[in-house]
């Protein structure tokens, strides 16, 4: 059985995700006296876009498991989303957009969810963990931006923004905006680290020798796919019901667009072939080892 290469097949889609025309959104309340009705950028965290985070995160949960060598598909894809979903970010908080719920809902879905998306043998992914890695910088970076200046961009007055953090908070409490101006510093500078480790995983990826190195121990490979497993798990579970929350306390209208839009198909679209491309990995090392008589736990790198 035949399989697309799914590298290419994301390559290709990454340029056609990067090839729409934006429609140059932004989360913003509406211009309607004493309203406080917001409406989403859907370029950002738009229901595809949402999806498709979702996806991949599933993706690597399975593929974990069942075709370990996925897991750098899975994260290639989810890195390319980032991609877009940062140069939309970014351009809206220019734009002026309304940064105090959006710049929540991007932290969860670029970082948190793939907090624990760590490869076992993170030299035979490291193109894709250290793109991530430094993905991973430039939102944490930005942080202090957002609680030392940025909180305030599209606010409107007499309007509340809340943030969904087990329960509904008002971003502009006091105690909580002090609490993240320190938060803040500090995940800025855990930026920094992720970026020069990305560089470093990249450069040491590139220039080493693949090596046969001597097997981890069944029992250790079984426990650290536990341990990973059920962070993910965890991690992803957390992620989904504060972004989805955040939207829904906030009651944010993201209803300019559809599925069916191409900023939305397409990152869509990439979680599905996604998540194909692992069962269908999976599926074809199950048969061979079926054949051979082996036990059906596969290996590999992530």
């Amino acid at each position: 059985m035949a399989f697309l290469k799914p590298s290419r097949t994301l390559i290709v889609i990454a340029f056609l995700l990067f090839s729409v025309q934006s429609a140059l959104a932004k989360t913003y309340f509406e211009d309607k006296p004493g309203s406080c009705k917001i409406f989403g950028d859907t370029d950002v965290y738009g229901i595809g876009i949402r999806l498709g985070y979702y996806l991949q995160w599933v993706a690597v949960l399975f593929a974990t498991w069942i075709a370990p060598e996925q897991a750098k598909t899975a994260r290639t894809a989810a890195n390319i989303i980032t991609v877009a979903v940062f140069a939309n970010t970014f351009r809206g908080a220019q734009e002026g957009s309304l940064v105090a719920a959006e710049w929540w809902i991007v932290l969860w879905l670029t970082f948190v969810l793939s907090l624990l998306n760590i490869p076992d043998d993170w030299k035979r992914s490291s193109s894709s963990f250290g793109v991530m890695l430094i993905l991973w910088c430039m939102i944490t970076a930005a942080q202090p931006w957002l609680y030392f200046k940025g909180l305030d961009t599209g606010h409107k007055h007499g309007c509340v923004v809340k943030v969904f953090f087990f329960t509904g908070i008002n971003v502009y409490n006091h105690v909580w905006r002090t609490f993240w101006k320190v938060g803040s510093v500090v995940e800025c500078l855990l930026g920094v680290t992720f970026f020069f480790t990305g560089i470093v995983v990249i450069i040491v990826g590139l220039f080493s020798v693949d090596e046969s190195s001597e097997p981890e121990s069944g029992a250790a490979k079984i426990a650290s796919k536990l341990f990973l497993t059920f962070g993910q798990l965890v991690t992803g579970i957390i992620t989904i019901v504060q972004v989805e929350m955040t939207i829904r306390v906030n009651s944010i209208d993201l209803s300019s667009v559809d599925l069916m839009s191409s900023g939305q198909l397409i990152p869509f679209l990439i979680g599905c072939l996604t998540i194909a491309a692992v069962f269908g990995h999976g599926l074809k090392k199950l048969v061979q080892k079926l054949r051979r008589g082996d036990s059906p736990m596969g290996s590999g790198g992530a």
